[in-house]
């Protein structure tokens, strides 16, 4: 027994000995063997019934049970032949007197060894249970009236619920919930419209085609062999020969070609476009360079990027005071609007745009929200990817941290 933290009590209802963690006298320990409760001082301990039960063993040795007479023996007359005792027990001389039976000590309980002498074991009902242990009766009673505010606001609402599925009201006149609702006419299903995942051309074959249309485009000597190089270069004649002809001074030489990580999208369309940076003597920052894939299934290089992003065309059309808009192919990219000021961002769609390989200068393209434009763009383009465009613009004159372009058309928004 650990005194410390539990004690060994005896039940004096059943006589079982338990362990117990109750060592106020006054509190309430119950027996786990019959679920006897009482308070502790009417249980005993493991050491108290051993030493009861042996005073209770000696005393009923001497001194017969209460209600129980002591033998009385009969005198017998003197006798000069005494027989024999019986060799076997059982076995009886005869003539001989019956033995007196022998006392039978009835086996002492250990419930009683704690009671005096005669006395019978308390009763259960003789103990009280205290006021602050004992339960509320309107306890059970409002248990069971929650429940039942809770089961019927249940059963409510899947009645409602069912109604309305239904079509049918829930609270209304007998009339009303008899008559037949119209049938309603079924629409047809809509197709749902999922964007085509168009595969990425093999960057290794542009490559290869874009390193030998450019050298040959800077080792050609005739308009001929100049224009072999260019989609649909005859629509760009008077272009090309001014950068790159006999007349051109200084004449302009090829430096460095190389590809530009991530392919942008055309926008519309959302095809990717290998793009490469094309750094001569005259564009140390690098131009933009784009192959087209004509009728004859041959790829050329797409003159109007290449010639725009060459000679800083957009640059030079914002520092001209005229506020008549232009085309421009350039590069875009979506972002927060945090160019421009905080009240301007709920009005405006905002872009990076890129006109060089170097990212410099730098401009913000602003479409409205509300126009038709707006919503065309913010629907085709989506978050983190780059798309490259043909955009009719004109100069905004907006409190702004970069010059801002206020785009006006798409080239290929209405055709979508």
């Amino acid at each position: 027994m650990n005194s410390a933290t539990t004690a060994s009590l005896i039940c004096p209802a059943c006589g079982q000995a338990f362990l117990s963690m109750q060592h106020s006298m006054e509190g309430v320990a119950q027996c786990p063997h019959c679920a006897y409760s009482a308070p502790r001082g009417s249980f005993g301990t493991q050491a108290q019934v051993a030493g009861v039960a042996q005073v209770r063993r000696r005393v009923s040795q001497t001194q017969p049970l209460q209600g129980m007479q002591p033998p009385v023996i009969q005198p017998q007359a003197p006798s000069t032949f005494s027989p024999p005792a019986a060799a076997w027990p059982g076995m009886q001389s005869p003539g001989a007197q019956p033995p007196a039976p022998a006392f039978v000590r009835p086996p002492l309980h250990f419930s009683q060894a704690l009671v005096p002498t005669g006395a019978p074991p308390p009763s259960p009902e003789a103990f009280v249970t205290p006021p602050h242990l004992r339960g509320s009766p309107w306890r059970s009673a409002f248990i069971i009236l929650a429940f039942a505010v809770v089961c019927g606001g249940a059963l409510w609402l899947w009645w409602d619920s069912a109604s309305a599925a239904t079509g049918t009201p829930a609270h209304g006149t007998a009339q009303a919930s008899l008559a037949v609702p119209a049938p309603q006419a079924q629409l047809p299903p809509q197709p749902q419209i999922a964007r085509a995942v168009i595969p990425e051309p093999d960057m290794s074959v542009f490559s290869a085609d874009a390193k030998a249309l450019v050298t040959e485009l800077f080792a050609a000597d005739t308009p001929e062999r100049r224009a072999a190089c260019i989609h649909e270069a005859g629509k760009h004649r008077d272009e090309i020969e001014a950068l790159l002809g006999p007349a051109a001074t200084p004449k302009v030489e090829s430096r460095l070609l190389s590809p530009i990580p991530g392919m942008p999208l055309t926008l519309p369309g959302a095809q990717p476009v290998p793009l490469f940076k094309l750094v001569t003597s005259a564009c140390p920052t690098g131009a933009l360079l784009r192959l087209e894939t004509g009728a004859d299934g041959r790829r050329r290089i797409s003159w109007p990027l290449l010639f725009e992003t060459h000679s800083a065309a957009l640059a030079g059309f914002l520092n001209r005071s005229s506020a008549d808009p232009a085309w421009f192919h350039m590069g875009l990219r979506p972002t927060h609007g945090l160019d421009i000021a905080s009240e301007l961002r709920s009005k405006y769609l905002t872009f990076d745009v890129q006109v060089s390989a170097g990212g410099v200068p730098h401009y913000v393209a602003c479409v409205e929200r509300d126009s038709p434009l707006g919503r065309f763009m913010d629907r085709e383009t989506e978050w983190g990817k780059a798309y490259l465009a043909r955009l009719l613009v004109r100069r905004l004159e907006v409190k702004a941290d970069a010059p801002c372009l206020l785009v006006i058309d798409c080239e290929g928004a209405q055709e979508r």
